[in-house]
Order: C-alpha cells, then sequence, then structure tokens
C-alpha cells in the first residue's frame, strides 16, 4: 500500500489524498527543490505535549476547588477526553444532550486558562443528533491541538481538525467506504496516540470493530486497517489503548456485554511494525493482514455465561453472567496500568442499588506478567438498559498508586451512597491511594450531593495536573443533562 500524503498546491487525487508515488511523479514535473522542504517537515517524528514535572506524584485532589467549564458530556471510548498544551491551556472535547436549547446535538472544543481559572473559548465543531458518542478526542501533537470526532451513525466519514496556537482551524474529513458495509453500522469513537513519531488514529468502522488510521502530519491518513478481528460477525469489542512511544498497549474485551454474555477481556501491544503481540512477546496476528481474536491475547479476567441462550437485556435483573469493560489505561513509570469493570448478580441479601453489582480491578503489568487485584466496589448501573454501565474510573497519569473512581456504593463496604441534602443515591468520586496489596485507602472527593457524579478523567502535563468529570443527570447515551466540571491538584 502507497504511503497516502498531502501536497500544497496540489489537488488530492481523492479524499485520502495522493500517494507518495504520485507525489514524486509531480516532483519530477514542477522540481525536486519545491518539494523538499515539505517532504523533509513531513517526515519530522510528531511530537506529544509536555511530560509532567515530578512533583505532580504526590498532588491529589481532595480538598480542592471546582470548576464548572460548560454544558455537555463525554463519552466511555474517546481518548484522550482532555489535554493540555505547553501553554497551560486545558481542551476539553464534548457533546451537548437534553438542556434544551439550540445547542443540544452539538459537538464542542473547550479551551480553559489554568492559571486564571477561566474559559477562553467554547468551539462549534458540528452538529448533529444527541448523541456522547459524538465527543471529540483532545490530542497536543507538536504545537497543535488534535481533535477527531465521528457521528456514530450510518456515515462512512470521520473528521479530524487541528487548531493552532494562534487559533486557526484546518479540518479534514478521512472516508472510509468500507464502515457502511454489513457487519459495520457506520464510523464512531476517535482514540488519538503517537507510536514512533507517527500519529495514530483508531476508530470503529470496518467489521464493525476498530481499525487504524496512521498520519504524519495530521493532514493525510492512510488506513492499516483491522486491529482487532471481532469474536462472531456482527459482534463489537471495544478497545483502550494507551502508547509508550514506541508501541501501543491496548485491552480489549469480545463484545457489548448486553450482547456478548460471558465477556472476557484481554491486553496486548500494537508494535510500531503493526504486529500484535501477547505477554513475552509471541506475535499474534498483524494489523490488517491478520487482526487476532480478542482470546488471542493476554486475558486478564475470564467471562462467564451464567444464562445460555438468554441476553442478559431480556429481563433485567435476571442474568447470572460475569461480563468485563474496560474503564481506562496509561503507561506510567514506562509500564501499562489501567482499571477494568466487573459485571456480575448481587449476592442474596445484599442492599442492592440498580439490577447488577459492579466492581473495579486495578491492572498494571510487571516483568513477571499482568496483576489483577480488586480494588473497590462500583455499585450498580447507570440504567436499566446497560446493565455494564458504570460510574467509570481514572487512573492517575503521573503515579501507579493513585486512581479516581465514581460509585454509588462506598468503596470498602458496597453500602449504598445515600445523600443526606436530598435522600437519594448519586454516584460520588473516591480518590484511592494504594497501600499495600489488593489494599487501598480511600478519600471522598464528592459527598451528599444533589447530582450524580460521573466519568472522571485526569490529564497531566508541565506544572498541571486536572482531573474532569461529568455532573448532572445521565439517563442515557442519547439523553443526559450534565455539566462538565474540573478539579486542579
Amino acid at each position: 500500500m502507497d504511503e497516502q500524503v498531502a501536497v500544497p498546491g496540489v489537488p488530492p487525487a481523492s479524499d485520502a489524498g495522493v500517494t507518495r508515488r504520485q507525489v514524486l511523479r509531480w516532483a519530477g514535473a514542477a522540481g525536486v527543490a519545491s518539494i523538499v522542504p515539505f517532504g523533509l517537515a513531513a517526515c519530522e517524528p510528531a511530537r506529544g505535549g509536555p511530560s509532567p514535572d515530578a512533583s505532580l506524584r504526590t498532588r491529589g485532589f481532595a480538598g480542592r476547588p471546582d470548576s464548572v467549564i460548560g454544558q455537555g458530556g463525554w463519552c466511555w471510548f474517546q481518548a484522550p477526553r482532555m489535554a493540555i498544551d505547553a501553554r497551560g491551556i486545558l481542551w476539553a472535547g464534548t457533546s451537548q444532550s437534553a438542556n434544551g436549547n439550540l445547542d443540544d446535538g452539538a459537538v464542542h472544543l473547550t479551551s480553559v486558562d489554568l492559571a486564571r481559572r477561566r474559559v477562553v473559548e467554547r468551539r462549534f465543531l458540528a452538529k448533529t443528533r444527541q448523541d456522547d458518542h459524538t465527543s471529540p478526542s483532545v490530542f497536543v501533537v507538536d504545537d497543535k491541538i488534535q481533535t477527531a470526532w465521528a457521528l456514530h451513525k450510518f456515515v462512512d466519514y470521520l473528521d479530524v481538525a487541528q487548531i493552532t496556537a494562534n487559533g486557526s482551524l484546518s479540518q479534514v474529513r478521512v472516508h472510509r467506504p468500507g464502515s457502511v458495509k454489513a457487519p459495520a453500522r457506520g464510523m464512531a469513537y476517535a482514540s488519538a496516540h503517537i507510536v514512533a513519531g507517527v500519529r495514530w488514529l483508531l476508530y470503529r468502522g470496518e467489521q464493525y470493530s476498530w481499525n487504524l488510521l496512521t498520519s504524519i502530519d495530521g493532514r493525510s491518513w492512510a488506513s492499516k486497517g483491522l486491529v482487532v478481528m471481532p469474536p462472531a460477525s456482527g459482534q463489537r469489542p471495544y478497545l483502550t489503548a494507551a502508547s509508550d512511544g514506541r508501541r501501543l498497549h491496548i485491552l480489549v474485551n469480545d463484545g457489548n456485554p448486553s450482547e456478548f454474555a460471558g465477556t472476557s477481556i484481554s491486553a496486548g501491544t500494537i508494535e510500531s511494525d503493526l504486529t500484535i503481540r501477547r505477554f513475552g512477546g509471541a506475535m499474534v496476528g498483524k494489523v490488517g493482514s491478520s487482526p487476532p481474536h480478542p482470546s488471542s491475547l493476554t486475558r486478564l479476567g475470564q467471562g462467564r455465561d451464567g444464562s445460555p441462550g438468554v441476553d442478559q437485556v431480556e429481563e433485567a435483573g435476571t442474568s447470572r453472567d460475569v461480563d468485563h469493560w474496560s474503564c481506562d489505561l496509561r503507561v506510567v513509570d514506562n509500564q501499562p496500568t489501567g482499571i477494568i469493570s466487573r459485571r456480575d448478580p448481587w449476592p442474596t441479601g445484599s442492599a442492592t442499588v440498580g439490577h447488577y453489582r459492579h466492581q473495579y480491578l486495578w491492572v498494571r503489568r510487571l516483568s513477571t506478567g499482568w496483576r489483577v487485584e480488586p480494588l473497590c466496589w462500583a455499585g450498580g448501573e447507570l440504567y436499566r438498559q446497560q446493565p455494564d454501565y458504570t460510574g467509570l474510573a481514572t487512573q492517575d497519569p503521573t503515579q501507579p498508586t493513585r486512581v479516581v473512581v465514581s460509585t454509588n456504593v462506598h468503596p470498602i463496604t458496597a453500602v449504598p451512597l445515600i445523600s443526606s441534602a436530598d435522600g437519594k443515591v448519586h454516584w460520588e468520586l473516591f480518590e484511592g491511594n494504594r497501600t499495600g496489596t489488593a489494599t487501598w485507602a480511600w478519600t471522598a472527593l464528592t459527598a451528599n450531593s444533589t447530582e450524580d457524579n460521573i466519568r472522571p478523567t485526569i490529564v497531566a502535563a508541565g506544572p498541571h495536573k486536572v482531573m474532569g468529570w461529568m455532573r448532572g443527570t445521565y439517563r442515557s447515551w442519547q439523553d443526559f443533562d450534565t455539566r462538565l466540571v474540573i478539579r486542579q491538584a
């Protein structure tokens, strides 16, 4: 496959750009000197944002003030949700729903001056149906902000935009016709990374699974193909990823637990040469030519089909399944570290909330293998139609033994969190610090709320570390009335 590049002043042959062979053919006619400067710039390795200062390792979030930065919400699998540039500006991508005004369905990019704790700009990117899956990823690369989003419906494209320091925005639309061919149902999600100096963008599209685009400049994107082969046609694995600069670490489950009873979760790596490997280095496939099934990777959590032949959403609260989903993955101290969720039935006699019990598990790769240990209780599901939706949890990218979780039960006792303010159960945020093997000390970051606090995430760069989350009411992925709140460490 020819590498696809964009050439200033030369019309692209297609939406995907022109190939390097075409560039060289054009250069021979136009003069080599006119293309060399661009060619050199395009091949320079991409750079991410500033590294976090070492002092951030000791900083937590308890007792710090909150700032509301606007209406909107996040998707589970957009990544990253926030980024911090070298100027100390926080960038957050959101989608809006159920606010009762003309902005419902809007996709926004918000910038915040962290030193002054004020919103700089709330930029409109697109308008579509109300759907949290349209939330854009936000990524600092070189001296620009890259943001990318897909519409989570039957269309064959996603959009990638770049914003310079002076605020100018350039946008490209990447078409993938195979994403609307069965079993695919269009494009969704955008997960941005840098591997070996090249921009990588993961998305769900062809085969209803995760695919990879790469770029050297953010303007022209080359398709590398399918990353994960679904266990069966029409199944949809879910993937979370983090780059260590040389390779991409991934967590991937078998499918949506509402459709794939007994969903397990596995870990692996995608190397810069696109080979896919399990722990220990054994090659199990390659992006595009031989994508592996999730079961070929290193199993971290084994699912259980508790009601063969009966889907768990047929009658909520009756399934005996055990299912897994990923919450977060980061590379901390050069090792992939993160959080996964596990759903099983409430034990008889429990003080239940919702129809199912959820638990967060902490995972970290060591030289001897992956460590998987209980983290805390995660409470019930966010809403009845999605029994595996939790409040989610996030790994601190500066300290492997610090996490923040959202739960509507006490992390240790699993007692429902009934607010003294309104007498209702709400999702609250807790900071956890690991004190020993499978032992964590918990500090409440929110308490006795009148609204839910869900989907936390932490981002760090330079002297700044920021936690963001959604506060409000989440009724479904197409109906949520939430605001984005941030708190600096």
